[in-house]
């Protein structure tokens, strides 16, 4: 039996407009579309949005929150996080939050290429406002 926890896909690669780009499983498109499009490369709203996801899924009393977006709104709740897009009506779905924190993290992944310079600052200042460090153990979670 494979344990496909420990198998990474990288999701994201840049186009033509040198912008990254969900290329990940189609049933994650909307997903991603996410996070490229309204999370973006800000390495302080990706921490933030796998620090929700985390939370969500250690405590089954959060409370639901929105992450609003140029295009979507993201709930992220203990059910999972869904996404709707704000323009295009069929645009949404419904995602499992360790699909959701899996694609933030190879995110984060891909803005620590893209952004090396940026990344070790922002998370370091996030750990200081929130009190605590939402990559701390993520490795060990996806078996990396």
């Amino acid at each position: 039996m494979t344990n496909t926890a420990v198998i990474r896909t990288q999701y994201y690669v840049t186009n033509q407009f040198r912008v990254p780009f969900f290329s990940g499983p189609d049933e994650l498109s909307v997903l991603g579309q996410w996070v490229t499009a309204d999370i973006q490369l800000s390495p302080l709203s990706i921490l933030e949005a796998i620090d929700l996801v985390a939370e969500a899924k250690a405590d089954p009393g959060f409370t639901p929150e929105d992450m609003d977006g140029n295009a979507h709104t993201a709930t992220i709740s203990p059910q999972g996080v869904r996404v709707e897009n704000h323009f295009v009506e069929h645009v949404q779905g419904e995602f499992a939050l360790d699909d959701a924190f899996r694609v933030l993290v190879d995110f984060w992944d891909y803005c620590c290429q893209a952004h090396p310079e940026k990344v070790d600052a922002r998370r370091r200042q996030y750990a200081e406002e929130n009190g605590h460090d939402p990559l701390a153990g993520v490795r060990e979670f996806l078996g990396a």
